[in-house]
């Protein structure tokens, strides 16, 4: 039976499979944010595809795609199924493929000042660090380790954490970790990774909550990166450490708010149980934050944060 290590060397080479499809698929794929064109025509063939009734205007189909997004207060593991025919789902999946949503994004380059991971639940962050293990593994080096995480109390049944990181022992962690900033904490202490790449300095952003419209939201994407930048830090390249399909949308978000820094994004292949709502919630997201930077195209009536509740 294979050990421990095994294991973790499997899952190395299962990453780097994937992303060798990925390389192979790019040809086909929109360069998201830059071909409005191509940008319109693949949007115009999904709303089509699932029956929106929209306008053919690049604006009109981002107000339209707006139906997908999550009502405030709900996450994203909460959204229902779409009754749709099997044919018109696996033509959705092929369609969020050439939007750049699904295949996973490698690096362009090798040495960063940053590594910025972005929060999630404890099985996404799990997923994240593990995949920054992998590209530092490929030769991939950083000077900064930040965690862009939050005070999002922990959710029975979808964070886990004892099940991730339970001790040698089989004995539970203690003290349980309640939110997760303090699940980010824990995963680094006793995630693999390469000891080099433990030893790296590294930063926890511990964003608080917000009350907004009669409830306590959680903190977004941009959230956290507001709360670093009140820290200062230095501008320098970025890497985002993400997965499908928040990859693109995250590192709009993060363009937007670090204007000084070059940004790049590595983002892994979603987890196998994300459905076609959770897809086309993070489509509609990313279209949302871009929608102010098209040309022609009018501002954005608000800020993320005031519409949707929180992020992966």
């Amino acid at each position: 039976m294979p050990g421990r290590n095994s294991q973790f060397n499997y899952q190395w080479f299962l990453v780097g499979t994937l992303m060798y499809l990925s390389m192979l698929s790019q040809a086909d794929t929109v360069d998201p944010g830059q071909n409005y064109k191509a940008l319109s025509l693949t949007l115009d063939e999904l709303l089509t595809e699932l029956r929106v009734p929209h306008d053919n205007t690049l604006e009109s189909m981002i107000d339209t795609s707006q139906i997908w997004r999550r009502k405030p207060g709900q996450e994203r593991w909460e959204l229902p199924k779409l009754d749709i025919p099997q044919n018109k789902g696996h033509r959705a999946f092929y369609l969020l493929e050439k939007l750049g949503l699904i295949s996973p994004i490698a690096p362009s380059s090798t040495q960063y000042d940053y590594a910025l991971l972005l929060g999630a639940t404890a099985p996404g962050m799990k997923r994240r660090l593990d995949y920054l293990a992998y590209w530092w593994s490929q030769g991939v080096r950083f000077k900064h380790l930040i965690f862009l995480v939050g005070q999002r109390p922990l959710t029975p049944g979808v964070d886990y954490l004892d099940i991730l990181v339970r001790k040698p022992d089989n004995k539970n962690l203690d003290p349980f970790p309640f939110t997760e900033t303090e699940a980010a904490i824990m995963l680094h202490q006793l995630a693999p990774m390469p000891e080099a790449m433990r030893a790296l300095p590294v930063e926890f952003i511990d964003t608080p909550r917000a009350w907004r419209n009669g409830l306590w939201q959680r903190p977004n994407t941009r959230d956290t990166l507001k709360q670093w930048v009140k820290a200062g830090p230095l501008p320098g390249t970025a890497l985002i450490i993400s997965d499908q399909p928040h990859g693109v949308y995250q590192k709009e978000v993060v363009r937007q708010e670090l204007p000084g820094f070059a940004i790049d994004l590595a983002a892994g292949p979603a987890d196998p149980a994300t459905t076609l709502p959770i897809y086309l919630d993070a489509l509609a997201l990313w279209l949302y934050n871009l929608k102010p930077f098209i040309p022609g195209a009018e501002q954005a009536a608000s800020s993320e944060t005031v519409i949707t509740p929180g992020r992966h």
